[in-house]
C-alpha cells in the first residue's frame, strides 16, 4: 500500500499512543487453554481516558463524539485514520464503521467486525496458529494471510516473509497493519491464489489459516469461512503443493477443522494426501464441537444465501447426516517431507499412527 510519509508517521504515533494507553492490557490475546478472543466486552466504567474513548470506537464499535476523540488523539492521527477509511465522520460523531482493532501477541491489527459480510477475518484460530510459529526463522510463506496476523508475527524474527491472499482488499489493510507495527520493510505481500504468485520459490516455514467450515453445496457462505463440503478444500490444495514449495528440512503449519463422530475425526483424506505428497503429517485436535441444534443455527445464521426455497438449517443438518458427521474437530496440522509418508494423530490422550493401510492406537495417559 502506498502511504505518504505523513501517514506513516501518524500510524507510528497512533501505535505509541495505543501502547501507552494500555490497549494491549485491555484486549489480551487468549488461546484455547486460557480463554477465547470472543470474550465478553470490557467494562468501560472501569477504564480511564483516553482508553475509554478508543475502546468504545475500535473495540465495541460504538460512535463517539468528534470533540471527545480530538481531545485524545492528535489531529494528524485522526485525519490519517479517516483518509484510510478506518474511521468515518457523520455530523459531530465518529465511527469505526466495519473495522475493529485487536491485540495480537504484542501487535495491533485492524480487521473487519464479525459479520456474514466480513472479508478480513481475525479469530482465535489466528492466535493459535501464530503461537506455533514462534520464533520464526528462515524464509517464511504465509498463505491466506488476510490482515497479517501470522506474517507480521513472523516478520519480527524471520529472514524474510512473503504473504499471499486472494482477497485484494486484504492488501490495503495488511499494509496499514504492517506500517502500524513498524514492520512494512520486512514483509512482501502478493495477491493471488495460494502458490500461484510464488511459483519456483521455496520456503523454510509455511503457514496457512484457510477457510475451514464445512459448507453444503448450494449454500453461499462468507469467503473467509467456506472450506467446501468437508471443510478441507483449501487444506488439500496446500498439502498437495508442498513438495515443490517446502524447502528440504522445512515445515508447514495449518489450522483447520475436520468432520467426525463420537469415535473421533475422519482422517482418511490426510492418509492419501501424505502418500501422494510424501509427507509426514502430525495432527492434534485440541477441541471439538457437537453438530447439534445450536451449531446448526449458527451455521444457517452465517449463511448469506441458500439455493432455492430450502431452509439453510435443514440443508446443513442433512449434509452432516449424509456424511455421518456428528462433531466438528478443530485441528492443528504440521507437515514435513518424508521418505516414508505417515499420519500421526493425537486426541483425548490417544495417539494414532497411520502408515499406509496400517493404523495403531496407543493410550498415552496424557499427550
Amino acid at each position: 500500500m502506498n502511504l505518504s510519509g505523513k501517514q506513516r508517521r501518524a500510524l507510528k504515533q497512533f501505535q505509541s499512543l495505543l501502547a501507552a494507553a494500555g490497549m494491549h492490557e485491555l484486549m489480551p490475546a487468549h488461546g484455547p487453554e486460557e480463554g477465547r478472543t470472543d470474550a465478553p466486552p470490557p467494562d468501560l466504567s472501569l477504564i480511564a481516558e483516553p482508553l475509554h474513548t478508543i475502546a468504545r470506537l475500535f473495540v465495541l464499535g460504538q460512535s463517539v463524539e468528534s470533540a471527545r476523540l480530538e481531545s485524545h488523539l492528535p489531529s494528524e492521527v485522526i485525519c490519517t485514520l479517516e483518509a484510510l477509511g478506518l474511521v468515518k465522520r457523520t455530523g459531530d460523531m465518529v465511527t469505526a464503521g466495519e473495522y475493529r482493532l485487536v491485540s495480537h501477541l504484542g501487535l495491533f491489527l485492524f480487521c473487519h467486525m464479525v459479520s456474514s459480510r466480513a472479508k478480513l477475518y481475525y479469530g482465535n484460530d489466528s492466535l493459535v496458529l501464530s503461537r506455533l510459529l514462534l520464533p520464526a526463522q528462515g524464509r517464511v510463506l504465509d498463505l491466506c494471510a488476510g490482515v497479517g496476523a501470522q506474517a507480521l508475527v513472523c516478520a519480527q524474527t524471520a529472514a524474510s516473509v512473503t504473504a499471499v491472499d486472494v482477497e485484494p482488499l486484504a492488501r490495503e489493510v495488511f499494509g496499514i497493519n504492517a506500517e502500524l507495527n513498524g514492520l512494512s520493510g520486512r514483509v512482501e505481500y502478493l495477491v493471488g491464489d495460494l502458490f500461484e504468485p510464488i511459483a519456483g520459490r521455496q520456503f523454510d516455514l509455511i503457514c496457512c489459516n484457510p477457510p475451514f467450515m464445512p459448507v453444503p453445496p448450494g449454500i453461499r457462505f462468507p469467503v473467509f469461512a467456506d472450506g467446501g463440503p468437508d471443510g478441507l478444500a483449501l487444506v488439500r490444495r496446500v498439502l498437495a503443493g508442498l513438495p515443490e514449495v517446502l524447502a528440504p528440512g522445512g515445515r508447514c503449519h495449518v489450522v483447520g477443522a475436520v468432520l467426525g463422530n463420537d469415535q473421533g475425526p475422519d482422517l482418511s483424506s490426510f492418509e492419501q494426501l501424505a502418500a501422494d505428497a510424501h509427507l509426514a503429517i502430525t495432527i492434534s485436535c485440541p477441541s471439538c464441537e457437537e453438530l447439534d441444534s445450536s451449531m446448526l443455527v449458527s451455521c444457517s445464521g452465517t449463511a448469506m444465501a441458500c439455493g432455492g426455497a430450502a431452509d439453510a438449517k435443514e440443508v446443513f443438518r442433512a449434509h452432516f447426516e449424509r456424511l455421518g458427521a456428528t462433531r466438528l474437530y478443530y485441528l492443528l496440522l504440521s507437515a514435513t517431507h518424508a521418505s516414508q509418508p505417515s499420519v500421526y494423530f493425537v486426541h483425548d490422550d490417544v495417539q494414532r499412527v497411520s502408515i499406509g493401510p496400517v493404523v495403531r492406537s496407543v493410550e498415552t495417559g496424557g499427550a
